[in-house]
């Protein structure tokens, strides 16, 4: 039986229909079924008793929408975000709710992108609310290798990759039981794993770029569904 995956979707709303839509790109799918699992996309948080249930584990995606501050205690700026990076506290609550029940049952998660970013804060961490600003580091579409530690899960990139980096906010401070697997050339934190659970996530976006070392993301996975060595 092909391990379920349960995928956390974004949201928006379709102009045409003038109804709220779910959004989830067709390249989380494509890995997921490549990888040999099921996806399955969740479309209401309300169910996600019976998500738990039936998914074996989930994979927290990637979105333009920013983490309220308030989540890790700080006061959102406006000039931060901007237009092209607004809020969505219905997503931030449907992705805390997801990432609480599997991580409570013991069950796979892995996180790209904002999903790095919401694993950080749930376990207590904080987020730079905007890289260019608070830091003067820019990874909004600037590609760029890594430095990985060498006994990490992401240890086949180790600066010879170069990953796909679409993000303004990022890791400040680790939050509980988290280590830093990776480092941009800059120092920022690019992939993060739980000390006791298998959980894991980097801040790139493996699902578009697919190369070998991408494609063992979603493989791994899948082997952690299965009860394999995290």
């Amino acid at each position: 039986m092909k391990p379920v995956i349960l995928i956390a979707p974004d949201d928006g709303f379709n102009p045409m229909f003038q109804a709220p839509h779910t959004i989830i790109s067709s390249d989380y799918t494509k890995c997921v079924m490549d990888a040999g699992g099921i996806p399955v996309v969740a479309c209401d948080v309300n169910c996600a008793a019976s998500y738990l249930e039936m998914a074996d584990g989930l994979l927290l995606t990637g979105g333009a929408s920013d983490i309220h501050a308030g989540n890790y205690g700080q006061i959102y700026k406006d000039r931060m975000g901007g237009p092209n990076h607004p809020l969505n506290e219905l997503r931030d609550d449907t992705d805390f709710t997801l990432l609480r029940a599997f991580m409570e049952a013991g069950k796979p998660v892995f996180g790209i992108g904002r999903g790095l970013q919401v694993i950080n804060v749930v376990q207590g961490g904080s987020l730079y609310m905007d890289l260019p600003e608070e830091t003067g580091q820019d990874h909004e579409g600037k590609n760029h290798p890594i430095q990985a530690q060498p006994d990490s899960f992401v240890a086949a990139y180790n600066g010879t990759e170069q990953v796909i980096s679409k993000h303004h906010q990022g890791v400040k401070e680790l939050g509980k039981d988290l280590v830093a697997c990776a480092k941009s050339p800059d120092g920022l934190v690019e992939a993060i794993a739980h000390t006791k659970l298998p959980v894991f996530a980097v801040q790139w976006h493996p699902e578009q770029s697919k190369t070998p070392a991408d494609q063992a993301l979603f493989a791994r996975l899948i082997t952690l569904c299965k009860g394999g060595d995290r």
